[in-house]
């Protein structure tokens, strides 16, 4: 079986592009807004948990700025004699565009591994609510994708020695995407970094209070993550299928899909807040009836404090990032007295 390159006009390649990553940008966006309606501090790894889904949409932007700049720079020689062509540019410009393709292939692992980092920064704002044994698990999920996004750097800066063989057109082109050894390393570390980080909430989970449109929505969120598992195995399988084909010309696919999995894992990131911007923006029945009924009330009318209860300022805090986020991940409780259910299970420590 011959598997050959996307086929699509080159102005296609970088339309599409832009739409992907402008879809990508606005659960981003709705997400950073929702952010903003929550009043007082933030704790260090919601802040952490946004900053990085913002460092992987810019490493996105970078990537496909590249990608837009080469396919305009092959667009120019479509008409050439495929003879005088090398990587669809003439020879003597052939170096240059495979020096720019090499610098590109950082950006594709910077914005997936930083979309990973603000999953795990998400479920740390969450999870390490619940005691000692879950923070250990979440600081051992992060180390061990640390551990995997350096072993993705090197595999792109080290595997082939010189690292000018990278660009070499006159000798031996070497290039870490187009050795299936190196492939077969990215792809099984990648998949094992996602099953790690999308693992995480299946065991914590289990002692909340969740109905079932909570936890629909949630394996709606983990199936979104693991569009990027199927992505992963799709470049692999294309390029097992090329493994002997000399200097095979797939470029295309390996962009394609390299950026389908970034702007899935991005839209992953970020569902729980559309979700939650579309609940704000649609008055429920039991809001309007508690509207109406509150107009009707007489204005001499007193209402009752609550109870008094005495609560340090770190619980407080810890209480309101709780509720703050089960609200993100979509927990539909009546007012702050049902949100509060949601995170009695917490232990604050």
């Amino acid at each position: 079986m011959v598997y050959s390159d996307i086929h699509l006009p080159l102005p296609g390649f970088i339309a599409l592009d832009w739409t992907l990553m402008t879809v990508a940008l606005i659960p981003i966006l709705l997400r950073l807004s929702l952010r903003r309606r929550h009043i007082g501090p933030h704790l260090l790894s919601t802040n952490l948990s946004d900053s990085f889904v913002i460092m992987a949409w810019l490493s996105g932007i970078v990537l496909i700025s590249i990608n837009a700049w080469k396919n305009s720079l092959r667009e120019r020689y479509i008409h050439a004699p495929p003879s005088s062509l090398y990587y669809m540019v003439p020879r003597d410009q052939a170096a240059h565009l495979l020096y720019v393709s090499w610098i590109s292939l950082f950006f594709i692992y910077i914005s997936l591994w930083c979309s990973k980092a603000a999953f795990l920064a998400f479920y740390y704002s969450l999870f390490s609510l619940q005691g000692k044994r879950t923070r250990i698990v979440l600081w051992c999920a992060s180390v061990f994708t640390f551990s995997t996004f350096i072993l993705h750097m090197c595999l792109i800066a080290f595997w082939c020695t010189p690292i000018s063989n990278n660009w070499n057109i006159d000798g031996h082109l070497c290039s870490a995407v187009h050795s299936i050894s190196s492939v077969t390393v990215s792809t099984f570390a990648n998949i094992a970094t996602d099953l790690v980080i999308l693992s995480i909430p299946i065991s914590t989970l289990i002692g909340m209070r969740l109905g079932k449109t909570e936890l629909t929505g949630l394996v709606f969120v983990f199936l979104m993550g693991s569009v990027s598992i199927v992505a992963a195995l799709v470049r692999f399988i294309t390029l097992k299928l090329v493994e002997h084909a000399p200097r095979a010309e797939i470029t295309h696919t390996i962009d394609v899909w390299a950026l389908v999995e970034i702007v899935s894992s991005l839209l992953a990131v970020c569902l729980p807040s559309l979700r939650t911007f579309v609940r704000h923006h649609r008055p429920t029945p039991k809001e309007v009836s508690r509207s109406d009924s509150a107009s009707s009330r007489s204005d001499s009318e007193t209402p009752r404090p609550p109870p008094h209860t005495v609560q340090s300022a770190g619980e407080l805090e810890l209480k309101r990032t709780a509720t703050e986020t089960l609200d993100e991940l979509g927990y539909e409780g009546e007012g702050e007295d049902e949100r509060g259910k949601g995170v009695e299970g917490f232990e604050v420590v």
